[in-house]
């Protein structure tokens, strides 16, 4: 089939590529460290290695297509200056060694070792201990045994999980638990979106993770053929509405 048959839509996903902080694992329990962290590494340098000019920075856990999304970019934003001040004033003026749990397949390989060669700049020292999937399941999530990791998670809505201090990354901070409980019973949904919004905005700032980048969402699609989704495509969709002209 020719070229000109098809079209290319970049849509917006909803998986999200994470450098996970064990909130509850020395250093990263000192949010001065998780800030500076973040800071440290050029996120839209990565994804533009990765992605080559497709996918989307948000700076916090939720996509553009969730209802509380808030553009947050600028919230911990890459500043190797920042970065450094931040390290001297948590007590750690000559940085630091930890190790980065990372899954054995793509793209985590490739982040790693963009994040090991950015925070060497800021005088942190990471090691990388590559893992298999079962490994990182095991290691990671059940039994917390880590100081850091990489991950994708790819649902939408699930900012809720930083309101669960029991969840694989441990942040606990009391006022956005009790957000995430009040959205879950909201009685409209202009409170719900405004609890979250809340909810988005704190863990932002206090870099309980660092979100690194939005993966794209292409969809090559037939030109005959129109009102098919473009975003979120990771659930299931209906097909109804789609039409070949």
């Amino acid at each position: 089939m020719l070229a000109q048959n098809y079209k290319v839509s970049d849509g917006n996903s909803t998986t999200k590529l994470l450098l996970v902080f064990n909130d509850k694992a020395k250093p990263f329990t000192d949010v001065k460290v998780r800030q500076a962290v973040s800071a440290a590494i050029d996120d839209k340098k990565l994804l533009e290695s990765v992605w080559g000019g497709y996918g989307k920075l948000i700076g916090s856990m939720v996509p553009t297509t969730d209802p509380w999304y808030e553009d947050l970019t600028k919230v911990n934003a890459y500043d190797p200056a920042r970065a450094k001040r931040l390290l001297a004033e948590a007590g750690y003026k000559n940085g630091f060694t930890f190790t980065l749990e990372t899954p054995n397949y793509d793209p985590h390989p490739i982040a790693a070792t963009f994040i090991k060669s950015q925070l060497a700049k800021v005088g942190v020292t990471v090691k990388i201990n590559s893992i298999t999937p079962d490994q990182w399941y095991t290691k990671v999530y059940q039994n917390r045994d880590f100081t850091a990791t990489l991950q994708e998670h790819v649902n939408d809505r699930d900012l809720v999980w930083y309101g669960n201090p029991d969840f694989y990354w441990g942040y606990d901070n009391k006022q956005v638990t009790q957000w995430v409980d009040q959205a879950e019973q909201a009685s409209t949904t202009d409170e719900q979106t405004q609890l979250l919004k809340k909810v988005n905005r704190k863990t932002a700032e206090d870099a309980a993770s660092d979100w690194l980048y939005l993966y794209p969402q292409i969809v090559v699609a037939n030109t005959k053929l129109s009102g098919y989704p473009v975003n979120g495509l990771n659930s299931q969709f209906f097909a109804y509405d789609i039409k070949k002209g």
